[in-house]
């Protein structure tokens, strides 16, 4: 009997162009001042992520939020991609706040 195999790999390519069965992106949390004054949870992308971004009209982290994603460190988030670029699934994972500072 054979297990199945997993394979990882990191490439510097247009991950909307991959043809992988997901593409994991990185989300960040972010808090936003409303028009009431109350602080809203609102999500801003990892660096990298601005092909797939792009694929979806600007309306990736909309749907992400719609789908219940906070950006909350450890938090995964999958959406099916219906055709926008050539993987199924797209994984969010969240990393929490954005770190600040020098890098």
């Amino acid at each position: 009997m054979t297990s199945p195999r997993t394979t990882l790999s990191l490439v510097d390519t247009d991950p909307a162009e991959l043809a992988v069965d997901a593409i994991v992106i990185g989300v960040h949390s972010q808090t936003a001042e409303q028009e009431s004054g109350s602080p809203a949870a609102t999500l801003l992308l990892a660096s990298g992520a601005e092909s797939i971004a792009a694929a979806f009209d600007g309306k990736l982290t909309e749907t992400l939020a719609l789908l219940g994603a906070t950006g909350g460190a450890g938090e995964v988030i999958k959406l099916a991609t219906l055709g926008t670029v050539t993987a199924p699934v797209v994984a969010a994972v969240g990393l929490g706040p954005e770190p600040t500072g020098a890098a």
